[in-house]
């Protein structure tokens, strides 16, 4: 008798189970037929080489759902015509068949289970997949009948409801905002999409816009204009000279269902005094940040690119879309106890809550402006177990973009799971090595940082000395730089001492010029060794021209205890490149006081600068991947973005700012 290890054991049934999921692959081979597409075919051409229709072939190779157009050389799976004629003879099953699914068998999924996740008798799955003996294999595709709702009307009231047919990218709750009802009420109205997700070319019935009896003009304070295509709030607000709000407010019903063609609406006419109150009102609640974005505009192929061009974003949003933005962030408001002695100090200490006040008021202040923004939030509670029950309850492909988790196994997680629809992730950092083409990194990295600091040295370092300095753990870095420059450099070297890291101060003195300005980059994270490098050229600063540069925005290079370092790097000029601004800008931090009762931080700032960003990209352009794609270098209240794209990685901010210490101890922008 043959006796296993463990071991042999464990391998066996792994060679067991692919044996078993193979052969119930091959069974089930029968049923498709593998179409290789040609050049020019389309999806009805397909359907009609092998009598089918193209509804059936959508529906079993999933990634046509997007609507992507046929590309030569890919691979389709054609549903067997037999099984399809099957199908249409199984419609006698019951009076409330109206669709069928193709499932392909789970572990441990049993025709019990599958008859009551989807509604249908055992003996319809049964009679429709001509399964013997009761028995389902692990990987086998079944056909599942789709029964309607009991309470669902048979036949539309005409004059109430209408057909509706969906659009690429749209979900249940852009077409129930669309009109006017709830996401329960278009389920209600449309039982075969409760479980499912929507498809592009899918008819939905939905409710008739009913027109009453129009009301009697007050011509004296309004003028009435007929919507015409492609008009926005902010056009007409141009166009009638008045604001995007004083419009909305003579117009409630704007607010649910937005600006569409030939509504009437009424603009309001401009009367003395009121102007200036409205004005006062706005200039109380709306923020508005630095939003310039620049792009480079060449003038033919045979001239030097110019110098970029500033457009005002804010003045070409498309004020008549709708926007969804969802949340997910470890707020773990379940730890913070309400009767806890600390609990208020723990409350203004969570740095997520800070974050997402900043995400709350960029919301707010983009709807001032008109933009419609709808958002909704989750506590993932950092735990991949939560994350994962909001990923199955909630259909994050209906939102336009997620901002969020924080966790490299959440963000794991939720961007694999949104990838295959397509749908954007924003996050403030990934840490991860796997590659999700829907990720948006919204902070620069340091090679970044290092990467903006060493062209602006290139571009200004003419007629000038470059220096560099290191301790030699820096040697490798010392070398790369001095290629990545390609310029003349003197390099100076530090010693390794039994304390640390030191250098001779005559080996700078004698690198330094007198007769020429001398741009010295740093290159240590060594206390000991920046004090030595530091105090040695601020004593040469009297009698030469100096200007410190390091490539990263540790803080190690300032100290705010001690001044005496602060005094040095600022009689050096010293340049560094950051993430963003140290310096939180004055109207933001206003708004935000009179808002929220105390002053921000810069997690807050982050979560304001980085969510405006987004939303203004995406309403410059039809989606949000398009706007980092179009849109070059923007720069909002403290942060820059300027994002690079990678078909597989997604999109990485590379955006950086060049800051200075003057003499006066103050943070000034370089670049």
């Amino acid at each position: 008798m043959l006796k296993l290890s463990g071991r042999h054991f464990f391998v066996s049934n792994i060679f067991l189970f692919f044996l078993i999921f193979w052969a119930s692959m091959t069974l089930n081979a029968q049923n498709y037929i593998i179409h290789k597409v040609e050049k020019g075919q389309t999806l009805r051409d397909i359907a009609k080489i092998y009598q089918v229709a193209p509804s059936d072939i959508i529906r079993v190779n999933s990634e046509l759902n997007s609507g992507n157009d046929l590309k030569p050389g890919q691979k389709l799976l054609i549903p067997n015509n037999e099984i399809l004629n099957q199908k249409k003879d199984t419609i006698v099953l019951a009076d409330r068949v109206i669709d069928y699914k193709y499932h392909t068998v789970g572990e441990n999924e049993t025709l019990f289970s599958l008859s009551k996740r989807y509604h249908s008798k055992i003996e319809d799955i049964v009679k429709l997949n001509q399964v013997e003996g009761y028995d389902i294999k692990l990987g086998q595709i079944l056909i599942i009948p789709i029964f309607a709702d009991k309470n669902a009307p048979k036949q539309i009231d005409t004059s109430k409801y209408t057909f509706y047919i969906v659009q690429p990218k749209q979900g249940k709750w852009r077409v129930a905002y669309d009109h006017g009802i709830t996401m329960d009420e278009l389920e209600r109205l449309n039982p075969e999409i409760k479980n499912e997700t929507l498809k592009v070319g899918q008819k939905l019935v939905v409710p008739k816009f009913i027109t009453t009896k129009e009301p009697v003009r007050d011509t004296e304070h309004y003028y009435y204009h007929d919507v015409q295509p492609k008009e926005t709030l902010y056009s007409l607000s141009k166009q009638y000279n008045v604001s995007i709000e004083q419009i909305k407010a003579a117009n409630p019903d704007l607010l649910a269902e937005g600006l569409k063609f030939g509504q009437t609406i009424k603009i309001p006419k401009k009367t003395a005094g009121n102007q200036d109150d409205f004005d006062k009102k706005i200039d109380d609640l709306t923020v508005i940040p630095h939003h310039n974005s620049e792009k480079k505009d060449s003038l033919n192929n045979n001239q030097a690119i110019s110098k970029p061009i500033k457009i005002n974003l804010l003045d070409s949003m498309q004020l008549d879309k709708n926007y969804r933005v969802a949340v997910l962030l470890p707020f773990k408001l379940r730890d913070l106890k309400p009767n806890h002695e600390n609990y208020c100090q723990n409350l203004t200490a969570n740095k997520i809550l800070n974050y997402y006040s900043g995400i709350k008021l960029a919301i707010d202040s983009l709807k001032q402006l008109g933009l419609k923004v709808h958002y909704d939030v989750f506590d993932t509670q950092a735990s991949p177990y939560v994350t994962g029950k909001i990923l199955e309850i909630t259909d994050l492909s209906d939102y336009d973009f997620v901002i969020g988790p924080v966790k490299k196994d959440n963000i794991d997680k939720v961007a694999h799971f949104l990838e295959f629809d397509n749908t954007p992730i924003a996050v403030h950092n990934y840490k991860g090595d796997n590659k999700y083409r829907n990720l948006i990194v919204t902070t620069s990295r340091n090679n970044d940082l290092s990467h903006h600091m060493i062209q602006y040295i290139k571009e200004n370092a003419a007629g000038k000395v470059v220096d560099i300095i290191y301790d030699p753990r820096k040697k490798a870095l010392a070398d790369t730089l001095e290629v990545q420059l390609g310029l003349p450099v003197i390099k100076i070297a530090g010693k390794k001492t039994k304390k640390g890291y030191s250098i001779y101060a005559n080996d700078i003195k004698n690198a330094i010029n007198k007769n020429k300005e001398n741009f010295v980059i740093l290159l240590s994270d060594d206390d000991s060794f920046i004090f030595t490098v530091l105090s040695t050229l601020n004593s040469l600063n009297k009698n030469h021209n100096i200007t410190l540069f390091t490539l990263n925005d540790k803080k190690l290079y300032e100290d705010a205890a001690n001044d005496r370092m602060n005094i040095f790097l600022a009689n050096l000029n010293y340049h560094f490149p950051a993430k963003m601004q140290r310096v939180i800008n004055p109207v933001f931090a206003k708004v935000y006081k009179k808002r929220y009762k105390t002053m921000p931080d810069f997690t807050a700032v982050n979560g304001f600068d980085t969510t405006f960003d987004l939303l203004v990209r995406a309403a410059n352009a039809d989606n949000l991947f398009e706007g980092l794609q179009k849109i070059g270098r923007t720069a909002q209240t403290s942060k820059v973005y300027l994002y690079r794209h990678s078909p597989k990685t997604g999109f990485k901010n590379q955006g950086s700012v060049i800051l200075k210490i003057t003499s006066g101890l103050q943070l000034h922008i370089v670049e």
